[in-house]
């Protein structure tokens, strides 16, 4: 499978985290949204992908309750959204909390992974309602993204762009959430994935090094197995 990630600031320092591990039989995609105005939303965004680090789960409810134990060790820490989702080949599970999406997008088609995910109490506040989705066929591209997208680009846009080669759809979907100033309006992050055999999924293009800034206060990166 193959992704690209990109997560970029609004301003100096964001709250915004996204990540993939390789696991056996798939990757496992995190990403976490931390609370804004909040001094601990960037701690518990970071403690939602150092626990993934060593979660290799099994099925939507092993998502689920890597959630729950998770949103009770944060509550001293901070508040967060999350999405944890495992993909294989031929399928994708996973579950999610706070307003953070997953999509699977097929040309002009949306299929809305989190669409039932309970927006609030996000993680941390020791009340989260972890919600999870799957198992379901994977089919098109993956796409996993944070409000500061969703919020503010149609979403008939936001499936447009994600069609896109790889190397440039990350990127498109961050330019597309910009004001005509440049400025974002919130912290972005995005991680759009396909499989190497579905046509229009090739990636194409020289690969950035690991970490490689796309512009100031931000992350790009890919991957391919």
């Amino acid at each position: 499978m193959d992704f690209a990630i990109q997560v970029v600031a609004a301003k100096r320092v964001g709250d915004d985290r996204a990540e993939v591990f390789s696991r056996p039989h798939g990757h496992l995609f995190v990403l976490a949204d931390g609370a804004g105005g909040t001094s601990g939303g960037a701690a518990a965004a970071d403690a939602v992908l150092a626990g993934a680090r060593t979660f290799f789960p099994n099925s939507p409810s092993d998502c689920v309750n890597f959630l729950r134990d998770l949103d009770r060790r944060l509550t001293s820490v901070g508040q967060t959204t999350a999405v944890v989702l495992l993909a294989t080949d031929s399928t994708v599970f996973g579950a999610s909390v706070g307003d953070s999406s997953a999509w699977l997008v097929v040309g002009a088609a949306i299929t809305d992974l989190t669409q039932l995910q309970n927006a609030k109490p996000l993680l941390g506040s020791g009340n989260a309602r972890a919600l999870g989705f799957g198992p379901l066929p994977l089919v098109g591209r993956m796409l996993i993204g944070s409000d500061g997208l969703f919020k503010y680009v149609p979403h008939d846009r936001i499936a447009a762009l994600a069609n896109l080669p790889l190397t440039d759809a990350a990127a498109a979907l961050i330019g597309a959430a910009r004001l005509r100033s440049g400025a974002l309006q919130d912290d972005i992050a995005v991680i759009v994935a396909g499989r190497r055999d579905v046509p229009g999924d090739g990636i194409g293009g020289d690969s950035p090094p690991s970490g490689a800034a796309a512009d100031a206060g931000s992350l790009a990166r890919r991957g391919i197995s």
